[in-house]
């Protein structure tokens, strides 16, 4: 992976935004130390919750942490520090073009959209381009774009808490961090940034995993509908507290639609290779359904030995889903790696029945 230039942007671009974020907000921090402290002893927790969340949203099995890591760092970090500039610059073009009123009412609902969606869609097409394997489809594209619309949020929120102590008159710092963390956390969180980028994700991810017209258009209007659904947030129409379940109710409902639409054709390959791959004699009967189910192959696991032949099945394991992510394909689809697998599957399969003490796996 660090021999790819992607990973050199991701390790660029991560502490530039850092560094651009501090110089914004690093006075505050220094102003209201104790409401950042507590602030962030509230956020904290709440974005392991979300990350874990995420990862398990997947049906089959979590994406990895480490690239979950890498890209909640670059929404929280990359995207969101660059986004602070590119918004005042946005806004100020459009202070001068329309006016200071339409751009204090609507300049977030026009520039947020724009900027925010294309930084955090970054994230996932460095991602791919750093581990191809990572993104070969709709689902992928949605589970990396909502990780990197949650480290974004993470960090809008952590800004929001700062600007609650100073709007408030900034003698109630605690008060102000725990009234900042239920309005924007748990009023707010079911539908903010990780919903509209995992729809914009999703959209990305289709064109990432097979290019065609079809999933050129699907990206296409799927990237618009993550930038409606931020202006829609953002634009000053149902003002309130009480009216946020009806404004944030479309951006959750796309979200979700999104998703079920990704399982779907997830499952549904996932099925219909393990049948192919049933048929030639690499899977054996019964084994889709070991495979398809977290518990089930955790429940293997303690069936078998501890030592060599629980890690031989760990490896042949991990090999079959490889193997069956394989057909859905990627930016580098390797024309080999199918019967490379094949093949280490059952070297691997006939290794783990050799074991001393081992039952027959299915």
């Amino acid at each position: 992976m660090t021999r790819r230039p992607a990973f050199w942007l991701w390790a660029v671009a991560c502490p530039l935004g850092a560094w651009i974020a501090f110089r914004g907000i690093g006075a505050q921090v220094a102003a209201f130390p104790v409401g950042a402290v507590i602030g962030g002893i509230l956020l904290v927790p709440a974005l392991v919750l979300g990350i874990w969340l995420l990862r398990r949203a997947h049906p089959v099995r979590s994406h990895p942490l480490g690239y979950a890591m890498m890209t909640v760092a670059w929404g929280g970090l990359a995207a969101f520090g660059m986004a602070l500039p590119a918004n005042s610059a946005f806004q100020a073009v459009l202070g001068k073009t329309t006016g200071p009123e339409f751009n204090s009412a609507w300049g977030a609902a026009i520039a947020a959209p724009v900027d925010e969606e294309i930084l955090k869609l970054l994230g996932v097409l460095t991602l791919a381009l750093m581990a191809p394997a990572a993104v070969r489809g709709p689902l992928d594209g949605w589970g990396y774009g909502a990780l990197a619309g949650l480290g974004f949020q993470f960090a809008e929120n952590f800004l929001y808490v700062l600007n609650t102590i100073v709007l408030t008159g900034a003698t109630q710092d605690a008060n102000a961090a725990f009234f900042s963390f239920g309005s924007r956390v748990v009023g707010g969180a079911w539908w903010s940034h990780w919903a509209m980028t995992a729809v914009g994700g999703a959209g990305l991810g289709c064109l990432l995993g097979r290019t065609s017209r079809t999933a050129r258009a699907i990206a296409a209007a799927a990237f618009v509908l993550a930038m409606a659904l931020h202006s829609w947030w953002d634009a000053p129409v149902l003002p309130g507290v009480l009216l946020l379940p009806v404004k944030g109710a479309p951006i959750l409902l796309a979200a979700i639609v999104a998703y079920r639409l990704a399982r779907r054709r997830y499952l549904a390959h996932f099925r219909r290779t393990v049948r192919a791959e049933t048929a030639k004699g690499v899977l054996v009967p019964g084994e889709g359904h070991v495979l398809s189910f977290r518990k089930w192959r955790r429940k293997e696991r303690w069936d078998v030995p501890a030592g060599e032949p629980r890690r031989l099945l760990a490896r042949m394991r991990a090999d079959q889903l490889a193997l069956i992510e394989d057909g859905l394909g990627g930016l580098e689809p390797d024309p080999l790696a199918a019967d490379r697998l094949r093949a280490d599957i059952q070297i691997l399969r006939h290794r783990l029945h050799a074991s001393e003490g081992n039952p027959r796996v299915a």
